[in-house]
């Protein structure tokens, strides 16, 4: 198994220390908007959390079917690694390491990317779903569902718009590599 981040780190002739010598990444913020920003993106979370319980607690016809639920419960792992991030980016400093960058703000723009296509997929299954089935099943707590997962996709949507400015805004400071021949 590889390690990764490992070849940032090299020890120094004569030290018994590890010193960090791979990129920073700079993602300048005061330390108030940083808490509004990281309290915004928890509760967002939560928000999303919530929102997806209430759809499963629904049982509607289409949770029966595989490809509906199988997208629809995969966006609980990307929804938790987004809260690690979330909970993570209140205490980056202004320079940061690559770990620290792909731990918190990289993060968050994948897990939002992953759970905003898989509600696409749940949002055209559950339609197509509807549409073949509309006189055999209960429309409205089928409707709820596909309504909360066109609500998901929209959150993540816009939540995609503003980490992606915040992704912009990271500056990268490549370290100058030494020579090693």
């Amino acid at each position: 198994m590889k390690r990764k981040f490992v070849q940032d780190y090299k020890r120094r002739s004569g030290e018994d220390k590890f010193s960090y010598e791979g990129d920073y990444y700079i993602f300048y913020m005061e330390e108030t908007d940083k808490k509004k920003r990281s309290v915004i993106q928890l509760v967002f979370a939560v928000l999303q959390m919530v929102l997806i319980v209430i759809a499963g607690l629904l049982n509607s016809p289409g949770s029966y079917k595989v490809y509906i639920v199988l997208p629809y419960l995969c966006m609980i792992l990307p929804l938790i690694y987004y809260t690690m991030g979330a909970v993570g980016f209140f205490r980056i400093p202004e320079r940061m390491e690559k770990h620290q960058y792909e731990m918190t703000i990289f993060r968050m723009m994948k897990s939002i990317l992953a759970i905003f296509f898989l509600c696409i997929f749940t949002v055209g299954a559950d339609g197509i779903f509807l549409i073949r089935n509309k006189e055999n099943t209960d429309t409205l707590s089928e409707g709820i569902f596909l309504a909360i997962m066109i609500v998901l996709a929209v959150m993540d949507y816009v939540a995609l718009v503003y980490h992606n400015k915040m992704y912009k805004s990271v500056v990268i400071e490549a370290q100058k590599q030494k020579d090693t021949k």
